[in-house]
């Protein structure tokens, strides 16, 4: 297995949160299931019903077992509250420990809209701008960098359109590099900037590099590490105190869940104490290592969802900021950490072994995050795909019988 786990390089993880028809009528039924990705049992399928009716968890224990995963978990939020979040399955095919609803998950490109939610909290305490560019922050290699990149503002690294590759290709280097993480990154960026560019200036290219060059900007002006910064100006305000960086299980003890990752007809878990790389390198943080809570994101997406409804977020974010976060600008269907799609917020992550989705409806007052703890993403039927937008959908309905579509 290759150690060089990079997020998905697509547009498929953030927009492809296909309608997919869900549950019917019925119970469920609890079954384990074996590391086996196509040997899940026939079940009755559960009735989809409505939100707050507490049987969100009998779904997700059907879809888990319908599509053969190691566990899978949701929440919905309605106007800032926690309506229903259930979870199925276990920490890892090869233990029995079950997760928990205190449980963290890892939730890959996710971390990108909270990249863009920390330069929006630095933006609004003038710290840095949106329209601060590259060079900039570095004059000292405004000789040595591409000639593209010297004008490239924050705005344009974080929608995408700034011309980076998707990823820096020395990237799996970083994973034997001891030094500090700011120096890290510092070294990083003087790469990424003598690479050719990938696009031209103001075309979109879905891009790791371009939010690692972006949160290495935000720490070079403030002298501090970006997960510093994140958590005292983003998780602190929001109350979010279960959350962390890189594989969640720290110690390899099944205290927390697993990534799994496909092998052959299989789900292979992936220790951080083998010789496997449970996680992208820290390097490429601001891109997408944020492991979390199911009720922590509720938390950070109730926040968003205010916003998204045209409010300020009380010693938080303005209206008026959460409005440049949301919008797309560039045309490209994609604003500052959120892919927009007839004004719902989607985005979704992965670091090829789990799956997180996360929709904001502000037209109904809800939002909704699913995550698996394993991904098949080089399968055209893939098992993590299917369970995570069948799971969205039942509890898009759930919540429509309530709330109104």
């Amino acid at each position: 297995m290759s150690k060089q786990r990079l997020t998905f390089s697509t547009l498929l993880l953030f927009l492809g949160l296909v309608s997919v028809s869900g549950c019917g009528g019925g119970s469920s039924k609890s079954t384990n299931v074996g590391n086996n990705i196509d040997n899940a049992p026939v079940l009755q399928v559960p009735a989809t019903g409505e939100a707050g009716d507490g049987r969100l968890t009998e779904i997700i224990e059907y879809l888990r077992i319908e599509s053969n995963l190691p566990a899978l978990a949701g929440v919905l939020i309605y106007d800032g509250e926690i309506i229903e979040l259930g979870v199925s399955g276990r920490r890892a095919i090869t233990s029995d420990n079950e997760v928990t609803l205190e449980d963290k998950w890892h939730i890959g490109s996710l971390t990108k809209s909270m990249t863009s939610t920390l330069a929006a909290k630095l933006v609004q305490e003038n710290i840095i701008q949106w329209h601060t560019t590259i060079a900039e922050v570095y004059p000292e290699l405004s000789d040595s960098m591409q000639s593209q990149y010297v004008s490239v503002k924050l705005s344009e690294l974080l929608s995408h359109t700034a011309g980076f590759e998707e990823n820096l290709p020395s990237l799996a280097n970083y994973y034997q590099d001891n030094d500090e993480i700011t120096i890290q990154r510092q070294k990083m960026v003087e790469e990424a900037l003598m690479l050719q560019p990938n696009n031209a200036r103001g075309e979109f290219h879905y891009s790791n590099l371009s939010y690692m060059v972006a949160g290495a900007m935000m720490e070079k002006l403030t002298g501090q590490s970006w997960e510093l910064l994140i958590n005292n100006y983003v998780f602190q305000p929001l109350n979010m105190t279960n959350i962390g960086f890189g594989a969640p299980d720290i110690e390899g003890d099944f205290q927390q869940p697993v990534g799994h990752s496909q092998s052959g007809n299989s789900w292979q878990a992936v220790m951080v104490t083998d010789s496997e790389i449970a996680d992208n390198p820290p390097v490429i943080g601001p891109a997408g290592t944020v492991h979390a809570s199911l009720t922590d994101m509720a938390r950070y997406l109730s926040a968003h969802l205010t916003g998204a409804r045209g409010e300020s977020v009380h010693g938080f974010l303005s209206a008026d900021m959460f409005a440049v976060l949301h919008q797309d600008t560039s045309g490209t269907g994609y604003s500052l950490g959120w892919g927009i799609n007839d004004g719902v917020l989607i985005h979704s992550g992965s670091n090829t072994m789990w799956l997180a989705k996360a929709v904001i409806r502000p037209q109904n007052n809800t939002a909704i995050f699913v995550v698996t703890n394993a991904a098949d993403l080089v399968s055209s039927d893939s098992k993590a795909v299917i369970a995570t937008d069948k799971l969205i959908e039942e509890i898009r309905k759930r919540a429509s019988l309530v709330y109104g579509d």
